[in-house]
């Protein structure tokens, strides 16, 4: 939600974007995981340190995609749309948004598979709960097949969240 309203303003602004794209691809580059002291300084040893580490590795990809999937909109939508006398808001929800769909869905992807890394790995660094404390645990006690078993569970995860996302994809764009 956050990285998709992110996307628009700055496609809207091209004085944020311009300001603002290269940051956001580097933060998209860096291993936000290695934060993870800082996010302890900020919001303590508690959920919200997770919630944040996994909410800002998952901002950046789907900010970008946003951007990319507004822009790369064929102009001859966006005369058509001109040419019914749409307004901006109206050119955005029937016309900009419908086709940068796709491609947002790819950012969420993206930003869905960064934020499960990074809330596992921290999980697992700081000992806080979740499957990375599992993970860690079960590693420390030297139970392989319980360790292995907890890396496939983490993988099932994903894959779940993974196509309850194409669901929603499929929901909201429904195929001709």
């Amino acid at each position: 939600m956050f990285g998709v309203a992110g996307g628009v303003l700055m496609h809207r602004f091209n004085l944020l974007q311009h300001a603002c794209e290269t940051w956001v691809a580097a933060m998209a580059s860096a291993p936000i995981v290695l934060m993870y002291p800082l996010f302890l300084v900020i919001f303590g040893r508690n959920a919200w340190t997770i919630i944040m580490m996994g909410f800002f590795a998952a901002l950046p990809p789907v900010i970008l995609k946003t951007i990319e999937g507004i822009a790369g909109t064929r102009k001859v939508l966006v005369n058509v749309g001109r040419s019914f006398n749409l307004n901006a808001t109206q050119q955005f929800w029937k016309i900009l948004f419908p086709a940068a769909l796709p491609t947002i869905f790819v950012g969420l992807r993206l930003g869905l598979i960064f934020a499960l890394i990074n809330i596992v790995g921290v999980e697992f660094l700081i000992n806080f709960g979740g499957l990375g404390q599992l993970i860690n645990e079960l590693a420390e006690r030297y139970d392989l097949a319980g360790t292995y078993a907890a890396i496939c569970f983490v993988i099932l995860v994903s894959i779940v969240f993974f196509m309850a996302l194409e669901k929603a994809e499929r929901w909201l764009r429904p195929v001709d």
